[in-house]
């Protein structure tokens, strides 16, 4: 008697580990998607006053470029007794140096002024289509930046309300807007 018994082992499948995992990854998903929006800060962009102007939405390349340059060259001038554009130049300290990157980012001509214990450094530009005027204001050890369509001459005064009745603008970095540059110029 030989009887014949036929075992039938199926293949292995991983269905039911392939759904385990699958319900795994959903969870992992669906809980980080709901921890971004409960943390999000949605915040409303606010308008700017007339007289500020934003670093990266309202200013070109060249111009970021000579704020970041004078935002650095206050942190120096305070440790220098010659402050003159010409001794700024000599330390190396752009934008006062007439090199390819000054070119570049139109040129200017610097000068300083004082008014009432407030120094400035007015920078006007040779090459008025790549950047605007620029001024460097100290107060009080601030720095603040200032831009301008036109400077045919230095302002009258250098506090706030002076400046701004002369058509100057403060340049400030708003981080509630996006990071993307858009050059309209």
């Amino acid at each position: 008697m030989n009887a014949t018994h036929r075992v039938v082992v199926s293949p292995a499948s991983g269905k039911r580990e392939s759904l385990a995992v699958l319900a795994l990854v959903a969870s992992i998903l669906a809980g980080s998607v709901t921890t971004v929006f409960l943390h999000r800060d949605v915040e409303q962009i606010s308008a700017l006053p007339e007289w500020q102007i934003d670093l990266r939405g309202g200013l070109n390349a060249a111009e970021q470029g000579i704020t970041a340059d004078l935002s650095n060259a206050a942190g120096e001038i305070a440790f220098l007794s010659d402050t003159s554009p010409e001794a700024l130049a000599d330390e190396g300290l752009p934008p006062f140096t007439a090199d390819v990157t000054a070119t570049a980012r139109g040129g200017h001509i610097w000068e300083v002024i004082e008014r009432d214990s407030i120094r400035a450094w007015l920078g006007r530009p040779a090459r008025s289509e790549v950047a605007r005027p620029m001024l460097l204001r100290l107060m009080d050890e601030t720095p603040t930046v200032w831009i301008t369509e036109r400077a045919d001459a230095p302002p009258a005064d250098l506090d706030d309300a002076s400046l701004i009745a002369g058509g100057w603008r403060m340049v400030v970095s708003r981080y509630d807007a996006s990071v993307t540059r858009k050059d309209a110029h």
